[in-house]
């Protein structure tokens, strides 16, 4: 029997998939992680099971579920076989897009900022269409949540919450810059957290859980909403559903549309049907996340791949603060069923914490050097970066991290630090898989054995310029969530929950008013036509690099060159190698293996692979830039923090399709910036002083 042409492609890259999933690279959409089978076997596709159709059963089901009536679902889907079309095109439509869709606002990204996005703008009577990349409330950051919603205390007592009426929405502003450094844009922190408050009053509204209120990211006061990712996820695509929204899922935006000066549109890539959509939309919302995807070790999601970031320079908007990568140390090195599991750093923030020791290859707890007072209660900067000093320094454990350790407890404590943590877990009503069947198993070896725990890449604190109101400076287009940037200044201090949904809805909210009397434009032929072209290059070419060569020669870069500690000359052959690997290689990217549209996972890498390269490329040219350390950002040739000279934040144009980068002063409203020179230790403690750390038993 002849196989059909989307099986032989599955199982032509099958190997591929398994590297990829094993990874967590991007494939097509996300895993809830209480679907992740664990196995010892690093290799194994255990991993991807449930995520991925393989062979004929595997086929014949996804084909039977994608062919059930969606409206099981509750919400009309427009997947790649019985999208509505919008305006037929005649013979332009046919040689340029296989099909249209039209709509007041189209929102990339389906998931918290997505959600409420989408939610805020069909409030007002628009027609939306959310484009996911995945299923909704099945991909993206949001539903791996713990989740935390952040507001400030007499906030929280209106809304029926046990909040401190001491702690004014004014006092909550005042901690978010000097935590963040004063970088961050203080008209964004004012609505920040004036629309926390009413984000999270929606979501109470709407059946949201709370499992408890209390103090969260070290804050000396009770601002912590604590729920389930999940649980939120589910109850925003009930609300979607409850609004007749429409969504169309596992489709990939893949670049915006203009005319006139401002947004009108997108042209996307159904990933089932490979067929190309044209978009027409008076207003276009970007919720697509970070791009975490383009470092090899990373805590995120596997679809987190800057598509947002990359569309918008594309576009003409801003990139701001590109350089602050923030990063999450505790992450699981070794064993690998375990690689890339944030379970040992979420159990130093709870009461386990203190009981934790970090260790280096020669049996020191090397935080008594770096942080005699709080040790590993530091912040997660500081952990971080002295777990780098010690790697490099030829400490290090055998897969370039350092031990967590229990062993210095007895049996007896062990199961106290469980109990402890599962007591957490209890009360958060988190079943996944990773909770109750990974954590035993790693307590139990932690024994008789030290884990290897390393620095994972977590979160992108800068991205698309955006002002309060969620505008880019291009009409008609705004960013919300972790794929803008200004909000957070040098580090993300408090819920990326709540910066999601809070900006999701203030750009709902801003969308009507733009719309009103903005009329639909029909999309420029080049410019479609360009677009098309570049979609389908990759699969039309018959020789060149393959994608996953190409990935992993773009994560030999950040490897070697881009981690928590950088430096001049690294940074400056990190540049080189990104601009010319983007320049010259990524023209010769091609799908090596079937040539079919349908499901074809190498053809969205492909495509994927040219967003993060461009991320990192804007990255690197702004960490090369700033030379001093603040916040989360560390240079080992600039190790002090300067705010005579730096208390500035970098800015990225687009000037003839390549990033050109000029300084610009923080927006400020009533906090004064700081001056003076001072080394990043002091800088660190000066910011961090109003978080609650106290001395740990040395």
């Amino acid at each position: 029997m002849t196989r059909s042409s989307s099986e032989a492609n599955l199982t032509s890259v099958s190997p591929m998939l398994t590297d990829l999933a094993r990874d967590g690279l991007p494939l097509i959409g996300g895993l809830r992680e209480d679907e992740i089978h664990f196995s010892d076997d690093q290799h194994s596709t255990d991993r991807i099971a449930g995520k991925r159709p393989h062979g004929l059963l595997g086929i014949a089901m996804r084909n039977v579920y994608e062919g059930l009536p969606r409206v099981l679902f509750g919400y009309p889907i427009y997947d790649g076989y019985r999208a509505e079309r919008g305006h037929p095109g005649g013979a332009m439509a046919e040689a340029l897009y296989d099909r249209d869709i039209t709509c007041d606002v189209l929102v990339v990204g389906s998931e918290g900022s997505g959600g409420q996005a989408a939610v805020n703008a069909a409030r007002a009577g628009l027609d939306v269409l959310i484009a996911s990349k995945g299923k909704m409330s099945r991909c993206g950051a949001s539903q791996m949540a713990g989740a935390d919603f952040n507001l400030d205390g007499r906030s929280a007592i209106a809304l029926g919450l046990p909040g401190d009426d001491r702690d004014s929405p004014q006092r909550f502003c005042e901690d978010l810059v000097r935590e963040g450094f004063h970088l961050g844009n203080q008209r964004m922190v004012e609505k920040y957290v004036e629309y926390a408050a009413k984000n999270t009053a929606d979501l109470l509204e709407w059946g949201m859980p709370v499992y408890r209120f209390e103090q969260v990211h070290a804050e000396e006061m009770a601002r912590g909403l604590i729920t389930s990712g999940v649980k939120w996820v589910r109850i925003l695509r009930r609300k979607v559903r409850e609004m007749g929204i429409r969504v169309l899922e596992d489709t990939m935006v893949v670049d915006l549309l203009s005319g006139e000066g401002r947004a009108c549109g997108a042209v996307a890539l159904d990933l089932k049907s490979g067929e190309i959509v044209l978009i027409r939309a008076r207003a276009v919302v970007l919720c697509t996340g970070g791009w975490q995807q383009a470092y090899h070790f990373n805590s995120a999601a596997a679809d987190l791949t800057g598509d947002g970031q990359a569309m918008a320079f594309r576009a003409g908007a801003e990139m701001i603060g590109m350089e602050m990568v923030q990063y999450i140390p505790a992450t699981m090195l070794w064993p690998p069923m375990a690689r890339k599991s944030i379970l040992p750093y979420i159990m130093m923030e709870t009461e386990a914490g203190p009981f934790v020791q970090l260790l280096n290859s020669e049996g020191e707890r090397f935080m008594q050097r770096y942080d005699p007072t709080t040790m590993e209660q530091s912040t997660k900067e500081i952990v971080a970066i002295a777990g780098e000093l010690e790697v490099e320094e030829g400490r290090g454990s055998p897969h370039g991290g350092v031990y967590f350790a229990l062993k210095h407890l007895t049996p007896e404590g062990i199961d106290f630090v469980w109990g402890k943590f599962k007591g957490f877990l209890d009360e958060n009503r988190d079943k996944r898989s990773e909770f109750r069947k990974l954590l035993p198993r790693l307590l139990e070896m932690a024994k008789t054995e030290d884990l290897e725990v390393g620095n994972a890449v977590h979160f992108m604190v800068g991205g698309i310029r955006v002002n309060e109101r969620t505008e880019t400076g291009i009409p008609g287009l705004y960013a919300a969530g972790e794929c803008s940037g200004g909000l957070w200044g040098s580090v993300r201090v408090a819920s990326a929950t709540t910066q999601v949904g809070a900006q999701g809805r203030i750009a709902g909210e801003a969308c009507p008013a733009y719309i009103n009397g903005v009329e639909h434009i029909e999309p420029d032929k080049d410019q479609l036509e360009a677009i098309r072209e570049r979609i389908r290059a990759p699969l039309r070419r018959t020789e060149g690099v393959p994608p996953i060569e190409f990935l992993e020669r773009m994560h030999g870069v950040t490897d070697e060159y881009l981690r928590v500690i950088r430096e001049g000359e690294g940074l400056e052959s990190a540049y080189d190698e990104l601009s010319w690997m983007r320049r010259d290689e990524a023209a010769r990217l091609y799908v090596s293996t079937s040539k079919t549209k349908r499901l074809n996972f190498e053809w969205q890498l492909c495509l994927e692979l040219e967003n993060m390269l461009l991320c990192l490329e804007m990255s690197t040219l702004a960490s090369l830039r700033r030379e001093e350390s603040r916040g989360g950002f560390y240079r080992r040739d600039f190790p002090h923090t300067d705010n005579d000279r730096w208390c500035v934040n970098t800015v990225i144009s687009n000037r003839d399709g390549e990033p050109s980068l000029r300084l610009e002063d923080p927006v400020v409203t009533s906090i004064p910036l700081p001056a003076g020179r001072m080394t990043f230790e002091e800088a660190v403690a000066s910011g961090t002083a109003s978080l609650k750390r106290g001395e740990v038993e040395r």
